[in-house]
């Protein structure tokens, strides 16, 4: 009379032997998986005693015997392969792929301390373009006007003060404090989400032809007021 046919419905029943209590326990994980209640025995004397494990049958596997037809589908299921895992991970989701350069927001704000503020905010509605971000068009374009308007104002002032060819750098210092208002109330999200999506190693366009035709208009603005004057 075998295990099954000598035990009550709620008597545990051998279902596998196992030479390890590693193999024993992950094959407890499978059938627990698969909705059963098993129980592993001989686990702690095997690891005790290794020599033993021969002699005490190796670590049992052991399920109610009512579970005993189930455990054995389950097990033969998972000798054929079906918990194997994939030998590849799952694909993680690919933000770090960007298909276009951009220019870097933060360091065209450094920039705007010489090439008036202004300079900075039509680098974000260039990124803005480059990225077809059509969330956020209207705040762009709306700080772009007030920073253009509060450049046009202080170089006028600061040339009514001491004009020159350089009128404009020195009022885009004197707008220091404007640039950085417009950074933190509103300029350093562009930059958050840039780094929230491709890290800090985004790929980036270069600043400089951008930054030396600005500069060359400054001069060439300061220049014709200068001459104006």
């Amino acid at each position: 009379m075998n295990d099954a046919a000598a035990a009550g419905a709620d008597d545990f029943v051998r279902v596998a032997r196992c030479a390890t209590p590693t193999e024993a326990h992950l094959l407890k994980g499978v059938l627990e998986s698969a909705g059963l209640a098993p129980v592993v025995a001989d686990a702690h004397v095997v690891q005790a005693n290794a020599w033993m494990t021969q002699a005490v049958g190796g670590v049992r596997v052991m399920v109610p015997a009512r579970q005993r037809e189930t455990a054995l589908e389950a097990i033969a299921a998972y000798e054929a392969g079906a918990y194997a895992l994939s030998d590849e991970p799952a694909a993680a989701p690919r933000f770090s792929e960007q298909p276009w350069r951009l220019f870097s927001p933060d360091r065209a704000v450094v920039l705007s301390l010489a090439l008036t503020p202004a300079f900075g905010a039509a680098v974000q509605i260039a990124n803005a373009h480059r990225m077809g971000d059509r969330a956020h068009p209207v705040g762009l374009w709306a700080w772009f006007v007030v920073l253009l308007a509060a450049s046009v104002a202080g170089v006028a002032l600061i040339h009514a003060i001491s004009p020159g060819p350089t009128v404009v750098f020195r009022a885009s210092w004197g707008l220091l404090f404007i640039t950085a208002l417009w950074y933190f109330a509103y300029g350093k999200d562009q930059s958050s989400r840039l780094l929230g999506t491709f890290g800090p190693h985004y790929r980036k366009r270069s600043l400089a032809p951008a930054a030396l035709l600005t500069g060359l208009g400054q001069l060439a603005i300061g220049w014709i007021l200068s001459e104006l004057a």
